[in-house]
């Protein structure tokens, strides 16, 4: 085999892992290993994050990492977020450690700005994504284990439900978000930059077999809605992404044929639809009923505290204890989340609270037209599978839905905070934007 030489006289390009100091790069693996840490396992992932912030603060630079962040309005919004919850607690009708134990679960609004911080650099937000594309495959492989060999491993399912390490609704979103990814990755190539043809043909087939094997994951194997509502969601993106206003006609010709087809001849589907009719009818019929999936009880009790306290809420860590106030006197069952992050956060910090979390998911979408095409369609799927899923559970709250969000999004917005200047390097390095931010700051 050839190799291909370097013109006379050229530089190779210095890549992640050759750039910065030993804690530089120490940061930058981290922040990869974080990647490949969401799928498998919850004390994985916050061994992973809490190096990674050891060593995102320990690798110095601070002032000019302040100037990456503050050049990015996503990062800005997300600490605006921990900011609000922050202050949430000052008038938390909750004790001073059980408003900080609830404010730690929302310490994924600072993650967000460190991982721009991380993924300046082109290459290495590629292999972030692959980095968890891989652990997803792995945990779908798993999945397929049980299945085949009727054991129990992980994380306790009902039976014919076959899931790991996470439970029904989070496999399901991170099947459907790899199932986007993967889909991506099959039309536009491993690697853009590369010249090999059979390669990449060699690589899509395996996209395409990913694909295939994580579609009969969620609809065959996992009964979960939101797993079922993201997959509509993210194909309905890729096809207008990719075929514009023909991708919508044909998403809901699609959609429609999947549904009546989930519905005819799945008994999993079926049921899950049944179950769906039977809350709204338990709810809202001419008798209220409890159901055994109670969610649309917890919205209905969660919007009268609202209703008491729309402007401030009752503090960061106040749900719980609220609500096991509001239903004292009555049959309803305790809960210690609405299973919906928008009632969630306006119970706590108000009602402009959950419009700045609104506001900061908008902001990413319009945000996303303006990044590269490849960060594009990362940035735009992790708002579609957050934003919808976020309806049905308190997705930030948990710790696997809080990291899919920040960990993509940082990843995805981290173009926000390059100037556009003539002459910049088309790909660079976290440390050239470091140090080229650092001599900005000196020549002022």
């Amino acid at each position: 085999m050839s190799r291909i030489s370097q013109p006379a006289g050229s530089v190779r390009p210095a890549t992640w892992w050759q750039t910065g100091t030993p804690m530089d790069r120490a940061t930058r693996i981290l922040a990869v290993l974080t990647g490949f840490s969401i799928p498998l396992s919850t004390s994985f992932a916050e061994i992973t994050t809490g190096l990674f912030m050891a060593a995102w603060f320990l690798s110095g630079n601070l002032a000019a990492k302040w100037n990456l962040i503050r050049r990015n309005r996503v990062a800005l919004l997300s600490l605006a977020m921990f900011g609000l919850l922050l202050a949430g607690m000052t008038w938390s009708v909750e004790g001073w450690a059980a408003s900080g134990r609830c404010l730690l679960k929302y310490r994924e609004f600072l993650y967000l700005p460190m991982f721009v911080v991380a993924f300046q650099e082109v290459r290495l937000r590629r292999l972030g994504i692959s980095a968890y594309m891989a652990a997803a495959v792995v945990l779908m492989a798993l999945s397929y284990v049980e299945w085949l060999t009727g054991a129990d491993y992980g994380a306790g399912s009902a039976p014919n439900e076959y899931v790991v390490s996470k439970d029904r609704i989070i496999h399901g979103l991170m099947m459907a978000f790899l199932i986007y990814l993967a889909a991506v990755r099959f039309v536009d190539g491993p690697e853009p930059m590369s010249a090999n043809t059979r390669s990449t043909a060699n690589w899509r087939w395996i996209y395409a077999v990913i694909i295939g094997l994580a579609l009969c994951n969620i609809v065959v194997m996992v009964k979960g809605r939101t797993g079922y509502l993201l997959l509509g969601a993210l194909t309905t993106l890729f096809l207008c992404e990719r075929l514009g206003r023909r991708g919508v006609v044909i998403a809901g010709l699609l959609l429609s044929v999947a549904v009546w087809a989930g519905v005819t001849f799945s008994n999993v589907i079926r049921e899950r639809v049944d179950q769906t009719i039977s809350q709204i009818r338990n709810q809202f019929g001419p008798e209220r009923r409890h159901s055994p999936d109670p969610r649309l009880e917890f919205y209905a009790n969660t919007l009268e505290l609202i209703r008491r306290h729309p402007l401030t809420g009752t503090g960061t860590g106040s749900f719980q204890q609220e609500y096991r106030g509001l239903i004292a006197h009555t049959d309803d069952l305790p809960t210690s989340d609405p299973h919906n992050e928008y009632l969630h956060l306006a119970s706590q910090v108000g009602i402009p609270g959950a419009a700045l979390f609104m506001l900061l998911l908008s902001v990413q979408w319009i945000a996303a037209g303006r990044i590269r095409t490849a960060d594009m369609h990362t940035a735009r799927a992790v708002v579609i599978t957050i934003a919808l899923g976020s309806l049905f559970n308190s997705l930030i709250l948990s710790v696997t839905g809080g990291l899919i969000y920040s960990y993509f999004s940082g990843l995805a917005f981290a173009d926000l905070s390059q100037p556009s200047k003539c002459g910049a390097p088309q790909n660079p390095t976290a440390h050239d934007a470091l140090q080229s931010i650092a001599a900005d700051r000196r020549a002022a």
